[in-house]
Order: C-alpha cells, then structure tokens, then sequence
C-alpha cells in the first residue's frame, strides 16, 4: 500500500506485512481534511499488522502542525485499542528531535528511537 504520486513532494508506504510505515519528504497539507487518507492508511495498517507497529520518519524532512495532529489522534486511538508504536525518527533533523518526545506522553506503549 502505498501513497506516492509524482506530483506530491511526500510518500507513505507501508510494508506487506503492514509492521511498518514509512514516511518521506515533506507534509504540509492543510487541515485534517487533508490528512484523512493518511490516517486512514495508518488504521488499516495497525488493523492489519500482527504486533507492534513501527512508523519510519527518518526521511520524512517537514511535518507541519495539521500531520502533528493527525499522528497525535492515531496514537490516542491505538492508547485505546492498546498496540505498541515504535516510532523512528533523525537526531540530524530538529522538529524530529523536538516533536517527536512529546508522542510518548499521549501513550506509555509509545518507544520513540532517534538515530
């Protein structure tokens, strides 16, 4: 499954085996509105994937407050139906290493690794 188009400066991809979601590029879309395909590729996904689910942001270069938002209420869904979220991001990148701290206080399941 995968969220790539030529035209948008940003991709989603999830693995076959749905344990993995990466991200790349540069989100900036406007509103939640905009960000319901995304979300929706997360809960089909987490819905899918057998254990943990792990979301790759290493590559992902700008995450803008609506994609904050949007990742915020899938961690709180995935509080509720209790599965892990491991969450890998860039030391390299400073919204990264600001932001992404701030995922485990919505959820104690939330491992955060900035490589």
């Amino acid at each position: 499954m995968s969220d790539n188009n030529e035209r948008r400066p940003y991709s989603v991809r999830v693995t076959k085996d749905f344990s993995r979601i990466s991200f790349v590029g540069t989100l900036r879309l406007q509103g939640r509105q905009e960000y319901e395909r995304i979300h929706r590729m997360l809960r089909y996904a987490a819905d899918r994937s057998g254990g943990a689910l792990e979301m790759d942001l290493r590559q992902l270069q700008f995450l803008n407050s609506s994609g904050i938002s949007t990742l915020s209420l899938f961690i709180i869904e995935m509080r509720e139906i209790g599965k892990a979220i491991t969450i890998t991001g860039s030391k390299q990148s400073a919204w990264q290493a600001k932001s992404l701290s701030n995922f485990r206080r919505l959820y104690e399941k939330v491992v955060v690794n900035l490589v």
